[in-house]
């Protein structure tokens, strides 16, 4: 999905992990949300609303009972409110990827975290991937910065981690 924000940025979400996006769950909804959760163990949808904020404006976006976004512009400019509460100590997934066949004007290789400052690299050697990746894997590893890890050439697991926090 992509939302135009007012102030002209677009907004995007094609993934997981966005440190501008949320899910609001209404008060009067909470102890339904709750009671769902437990008892089936699965997330009731029905009752979450999405929220977005412009990383360019801090515009607030959010989703009423129809599905439909609404914006609201704070009254500080810039200030975020919708990244995770554990604010710089976040943990976050570490994903590597190469494929040798690309399509047309894509690098072979990216390398995505959002630690530290964050890092998307692109590469055109194997080698030379697979050394940031276990570079960027041991050091976040270390700090405990890293939720997660994967690494795929061609659709094939090279290296996987889970964190057993």
């Amino acid at each position: 999905m992509k939302i135009a924000c007012h102030c002209g940025a677009v907004i995007v979400d094609q993934t997981d992990f966005l440190s501008y996006k949320a899910y609001v769950v209404a008060d009067r909804d909470w102890e339904d949300f709750v009671d769902a959760s437990e008892s089936k163990g699965r997330i009731d949808s029905s009752l979450v609303r999405l929220s977005y904020q412009c990383p360019q404006c801090g515009r607030l976006y959010v989703e009423d009972a129809s599905r439909e976004l609404h914006a609201f512009i704070p009254d500080e400019h810039k200030v975020q409110v919708l990244g995770s509460s554990e604010g710089v100590d976040w943990r976050a997934p570490l994903i590597g990827s190469w494929n040798d066949r690309p399509y047309a004007g894509q690098a072979k290789g990216h390398l995505w975290c959002d630690a530290d400052g964050g890092t998307s690299t692109e590469f055109d050697d194997w080698e030379q991937l697979e050394l940031a990746y276990q570079a960027l894997f041991k050091r976040l590893r270390e700090s405990d910065r890293l939720r997660s890890a994967l690494l795929r050439k061609n659709g094939q697991d090279v290296h996987s981690w889970a964190c057993k926090a």
